[in-house]
């Protein structure tokens, strides 16, 4: 019976020995890597590194800025409340000041406008007495004369002038003087001899100049040079030809 189950090991083993290499080969052909998926796999793994590398950066940075910012001071509850007294009462000074500068704002308006509706108080008051001798001219006597009359007129004008000048008006003198645009304003023009050009001949309406500002130029008519004829430009002696001379001898 050994005997007989002997050569049937022996055969098992046999078979074993031929069926070994090519259940070898299987399993190194499972085991082995495929060669056409190694350079996609290299490309996956670098990407996988740039991105690891680029978050370590990231990572580094961040934290680079965190120990570059400064943390809070630490400060005691008596410095905190010190500080926070301080603070309250640069606050209330501001709010005075905002409130002083309102008022001052608000006076000064007032007085300006005040100043505005009183500046020319003195000067109606001054006018009074002019405007009080115009109407006593109105009802002057029946039997008073034109020339007592006219003469009451011009001493309320001569009045009237001295007020106004005493205010700072003062009149444009013109008559004689040579045009000067800056005070004068010719409205007319003729023809004169004997006189300079552009010399006032006339005076048509008064102007006036107030603390040596100009307030009204004067009208005026300038005399201008009469135009020159033909008869009487120089006549210019001509030498007769030689032509006329040998009929002449």
């Amino acid at each position: 019976m050994n005997q007989d189950s002997s050569p049937t090991i022996e055969g098992t083993e046999d078979i074993n020995q031929q069926l070994a290499p090519e259940t070898s080969l299987d399993q190194n052909s499972e085991d082995s890597p495929n060669l056409s998926d190694e350079p996609e796999q290299a490309v996956g793994n670098m990407s996988e590194e740039a991105s690891d590398a680029s978050a370590c950066g990231q990572d580094e940075g961040a934290a680079a800025q965190k120990a570059e910012v400064p943390g809070p001071a630490s400060i005691s509850a008596d410095q905190y409340a010190q500080l926070q007294g301080e603070r309250d009462e640069l606050y209330d000074r501001l709010l005075r000041k905002q409130a002083e500068f309102e008022n001052f704002r608000k006076r000064t308006d007032k007085e300006k406008q005040e100043f505005y509706d009183f500046a020319l108080l003195g000067f109606v008051r001054e006018l009074l007495p002019i405007l009080d001798g115009l109407e006593r001219s109105l009802y002057a006597p029946d039997g008073e004369s034109v020339e007592s009359h006219k003469k009451g007129i011009e001493l309320v004008l001569k009045q009237f002038r001295e007020t106004l000048s005493q205010s700072g008006l003062q009149p444009i003198r013109a008559m004689g003087k040579i045009f000067d645009p800056n005070y004068h304003q010719a409205v007319l023009r003729e023809e004169c001899t004997g006189l300079a050009e552009n010399e006032v001949i006339e005076e048509l309406q008064r102007g006036y100049t107030f603390r040596e500002r100009l307030l009204r130029p004067s009208m005026v008519k300038v005399a201008v040079p009469p135009p020159t004829s033909s008869a009487d430009m120089p006549t210019v002696p001509t030498e007769p030809n030689g032509d006329q001379n040998e009929s002449t001898e």
